[in-house]
Formats: C-alpha cells, structure tokens, sequence
C-alpha cells in the first residue's frame, strides 16, 4: 500500500507502519482533528505524532493548520480507497474467539487467498504489542479458521459472530482479523499490522 511506503528519513522512528495507518485512518475519518487528541487515539507521544504527520504531508496526505490535523484530497481519494478495501475497526470485547480483554476485528476485503494458517498474520499483531490475534476467511458463507474449523459459529457458538456479521458484513472470499490485547489501542494497532501483511 502506497500511504505505508513513504520513505523515512534521519533516525528510525518510535512508530511503525501500522501507527502510519491508524493515525491516517483517524484523521480521515474525524475530518478534522487536533494533533493533542490525536496523539491519545493513536497511542503515540506528541513528538511521534508531529513526525508521523510530517510523512503524511510529504506524501501530500494530510496538512496541518490552525484548525488541526485533516487529509489533502488527495488523502481523501487514498481514505476512500482503503475503505474498500478495509473495514473500519470493530470493538469485541471479551469474546472467546481470541486472546485479550479488549478486541479489533477488520475485514480485509478479497484477502482470504492470502491467508495460508493465519501465523503471519498473528505474529505481526504480537510484534505490535498485541497478546493474540485469530484470522477466519469466509468461504462458503462460513467463517473458517484455515488448517482448522471448517464452521467456527457451529464450533464455537457465541454471540460475537452476529456482531461481525451484521456490522462488518464480511463477503464471500474476505479475511477477519480478529486481535486482542489490554486496551483497545494496542488491539487495533494489533489488527492493522496483521491486516498490512495481507494488504
């Protein structure tokens, strides 16, 4: 994804790719948003954030002014794009469907052919700081976890799954990551850099 791969100059950053994501995705979808709240949302210091923000406007992303923190047009044009591509983050909390007392689930649209056990996947929320994350692809209307259930609802009943069907809407040949951890941003940020490694 071509927002993710803007090049870093000068020391390495206190962030990674899925921080890039998640604070592109706050602006876009908040319209507009002071850099001090920002910086709450996406989990990192004041200082991160005005270097996060300052790869988003060298990309022509996002711009900064004395109303805060918005995306460009051509931001806009990227936002919608990843919209469908991406779902929006869903709060699960305390689900047995994975580890973790706070819960992310996305869907990342089309992206069940690239998801071979779901261990990429896993590891790269756990690199992010999350405890677990579970991936399930829709085939057959069915969420299936690879190399394992053919029919997790059948398997493990429980009220989660009406929840990610009505509000997530998973199609068909789609991926859910499903990430958790001890608090709801370190869950999604779990959730975004297992969504990347299928992006």
């Amino acid at each position: 994804m071509e927002l993710t791969e803007i090049p870093a100059r000068g020391p390495s950053p206190s962030f990674d790719r899925a921080h890039l994501l998640l604070t592109f995705m706050v602006i876009g979808s908040s319209g507009t948003i002071g850099r001090g709240a920002l910086a709450k949302r996406v989990g990192l210091g004041e200082g991160a954030v005005r270097t996060v923000l300052k790869r988003l406007r060298d990309g022509r992303y996002a711009q900064v002014d004395a109303s805060g923190c918005h995306l460009t047009a051509s931001g806009l044009s990227v936002y919608r794009a990843l919209g469908r591509e991406l779902s929006d983050p869903l709060r699960l909390d305390d689900s047995h469907l994975t580890l973790g007392r706070a819960q992310i689930a996305l869907v990342v649209r089309g992206a069940a052919r690239l998801v071979k056990k779901g261990l990429e996947q896993r590891d790269s929320a756990v690199r992010a700081g999350a405890v677990g994350a579970t991936t399930y692809v829709v085939k057959r209307g069915k969420f299936v976890i690879p190399d394992g259930s053919n029919d997790c609802e059948a398997d493990f009943p429980g009220p989660a799954w009406a929840t990610l069907r009505s509000t997530l809407k998973p199609r068909e040949g789609d991926a859910v990551v499903l990430c958790g951890s001890s608090d709801e941003t370190s869950a999604t940020l779990g959730a975004l850099s297992a969504a990347l490694t299928l992006i």
